[in-house]
């Protein structure tokens, strides 16, 4: 009878704790803090990376020809000169080409459930790796009168859903900046992910002890 007591309060354990099991909801957000300069290359190109921070990135103010920073982030570039008023003169403007930016965020070990939204701007635009996976194609730059006609752009915050290539433990973020106006180029964006831990496992593991322990019982009582 004891066994049986056991089985059912350790299975009732497993199964309460499935219900209770609580959600790991992570953000990031663009600042000098989290994001890296990972390089410069001449071309606009949109090929992944090798992942490596080369330098520090710095804040800057959008001016009146950017849209504001999405929430609490902040506009960052890797030359704290290359913002609409970061103290640009003529002639230090970048140069065309491609600017490369990481940051990173991390998961709940074990997580395999996950959604959520990354939101973006960029002068002239960008593409967006995920640990290696491009979920984001730069926009048209077109006439370029401040940065790209299509988002993303530095005009309009576009807000992409997230949930493929989002794995337990550290995630990666690439930005490949495109810059072809020889003027300012930046880059703002806020993630949020939530996980969920899996609990079919425990779930089946529970109601399986309990149906044991109900087993038992009854061929006790035979």
């Amino acid at each position: 009878m004891k066994l049986c007591s056991k089985l059912s309060a350790l299975g009732a354990v497993l199964v309460l704790s499935t219900a209770f099991a609580s959600a790991d909801t992570v953000t990031l957000v663009s600042d000098s803090s989290t994001v890296g300069y990972n390089g410069y290359t001449l071309s606009q190109v949109d090929a992944f990376h090798s992942i490596g921070v080369l330098g520090p990135t710095f804040n800057i103010a959008p001016g009146s020809i950017w849209t504001g920073p999405i929430g609490s982030s902040s506009w960052v570039s890797w030359d704290s000169h290359s913002g609409p008023t970061g103290g640009e003169t003529t002639g230090t403007f970048d140069a065309n080409g491609t600017y490369s930016y990481v940051s990173s965020f991390i998961m709940a070990a074990g997580d395999t459930s996950f959604s959520g939204s990354l939101s973006v701007l960029a002068d002239d635009t960008t593409n967006v790796w995920l640990n290696g996976h491009e979920i984001l194609n730069d926009g048209n730059v077109g006439g370029d009168a401040h940065c790209s006609d299509q988002t993303p752009n530095c005009l309009t915050v576009l807000t992409i859903p997230l949930s493929a290539f989002i794995t337990g433990g550290v995630n990666t973020l690439e930005f490949n900046v495109d810059q072809s106006g020889s003027n300012f180029q930046g880059l703002d964006f806020a993630l949020t992910v939530t996980s969920t831990p899996e609990p079919n496992t425990l779930l089946l593991l529970g109601t399986g002890l309990i149906g044991s322990a109900g087993a038992l019982f009854r061929r006790m009582r035979a």
